[in-house]
Formats: C-alpha cells, structure tokens, sequence
C-alpha cells in the first residue's frame, strides 16, 4: 500500500521539485545573456580601434599630401578649433600653420613649403593646359580654342574678376620679363581689378633685382608684396612656352 502524502507538503513538495528543475534553466539563461554582453561589448571595442585605425591612416595620407608630419598635421587640426579656424575656415594647412607659426624658423619653414607646393601645382596645371590646347588643335583645328583654366585675356577673366562677391580672387601668373607686354597689361589689369597673384617669371634666371625692377615698372606696389597679397616667385623650371603668355589661372 503506497503511502499518500498530506495534500500541503505534496504542495510543498512539488513547489521545490519545480524550484530544483527551474534553477539551473534560468542560470543557463543568464549565463547565456552574460556571454552575449560580452561578446557585444568586444565587438564594439574593435570596431573602435578598426574606426581609429581608418582615421589614423587618413590623416597621415592627408598629412603626406601636404608634405606635412603627423605632429603638424595634428598641430593644424587643433587650430581650426580655435579662433583662426574661424576667422579663416578656408585655410590650406601649410599656410594656417605658417600664419599661426610660433617662430620666424617656422614661418621660414612653411613659406618656403608652400612655395615649393605652388610650384608643383603651377607646373601640373601647365601641362595639363598643354595638353588642352594640343587636343583642342587635333580635333578642332579650324575653330577658335576655348580656354579651359588659363584665362589670359578672354571675357571670362573679366567675369571672374568681377562678380566675386566673397572677396578678392587668387590667380597664379605666369609672365616673362622680355618681350612681353601683354604681360605687363594683364598684371596692370589683375592690379586695378584688386586681385591676388603668385607671380612666376620663366626668364628670369634666378635674378631677384630683374624681377623687381619688372614689378616696379609694371607698377606692382611694393605694401602689396610685403603683405603677401603678390608673391614674385622665379619660374625658370616651368615648361611653358614664352608665345603663349600671359597664362592666368586661378587658384582654387
């Protein structure tokens, strides 16, 4: 004869044989709910160093394009926070940190890296021009050429200079010293219109006083030069040909 329990501890009985079998599903549950926190929780913290990595490699490609090191590169980031960036959002790096240089070495040192910066782009420019001009009397030999960036004397230079509301526009000049006085007449004009030119002269053989004793000719005020709104530079190495100037190109 099978003993029968009081109906209260089979009560009783069945509530902590549940409790015992419940127990360990739920800790297998929050065990479970533990491990897929910490699964998400690695998942995030490599996606951050992957994100930082990116951002790493980025800056120190765009550091490199500007012939910058990653310290530079850095100092510059942090100046586009504080007033400067501000004042001047529109800033290339190299001259945002010429401006802002905490010594005459340093601002040497950024001048000159711009220089060598805008002789580079000048003379990419004029090639590409080059080639712009050849096409253009390859497949059209019969029409009058349209200028793609080097402006010289066309009604468009004109517009440019004209309808600028934002401010006095920047233009790379590229004149010879001899036998040119289209040249001068253009860089007279630019002047009255209050543009900003970097000068490059292809025939000056590395004279400074040849190119000075041009710009005073040509009436190229010397406040103008020392506040850096004309740069005259030497453009010997350039390959450009002394028929085709005056060439006018704006800086973008």
């Amino acid at each position: 004869m099978s003993a029968k329990f009081p109906s209260h501890v089979t009560g009783l009985a069945g509530g902590v044989l549940l409790l015992a079998l419940g127990a360990p599903v739920l800790a297998q549950i929050s065990w479970s709910e533990k491990l897929s926190g910490q699964d998400a929780s690695t998942t995030g913290e490599q996606q951050t160093q992957v994100d930082e990595i990116d951002r790493d490699e980025i800056q120190r490609s765009q550091a490199e394009a500007w012939g910058l090191t990653d310290q530079e590169w850095s100092r510059y980031q942090k100046l586009k926070d504080r007033p400067r960036g501000t004042w001047s959002p529109d800033l290339d790096p190299i001259t945002m940190l010429g401006i802002e240089a905490r010594s005459e070495a340093e601002r040497r040192h950024y001048a000159e890296l711009l220089v060598e910066q805008q002789r580079k782009r000048v003379e990419r420019e004029l090639a590409f021009q080059k080639a712009y001009d050849d096409a253009w009397q390859r497949l059209y030999p019969d029409e009058s050429r349209v200028n793609f960036f080097a402006l010289g004397r066309s009604p468009s230079a004109q517009s440019l200079l004209s309808t600028d509301t934002a401010g006095p526009s920047r233009y790379n000049v590229v004149v010879a010293l001899e036998d040119c006085s289209r040249c001068d007449t253009e860089v007279q004009r630019l002047l009255d219109q209050g543009a900003l030119m970097d000068i490059w002269v292809v025939d000056s053989d590395g004279d400074d006083d040849a190119i000075r004793q041009w710009a005073t000719e040509v009436g190229i005020p010397a406040d103008r030069v020392r506040q850096g709104q004309v740069t005259l530079n030497h453009g010997g190495q350039l390959s450009v040909s002394e028929d085709a100037l005056p060439r006018i190109m704006p800086r973008g």
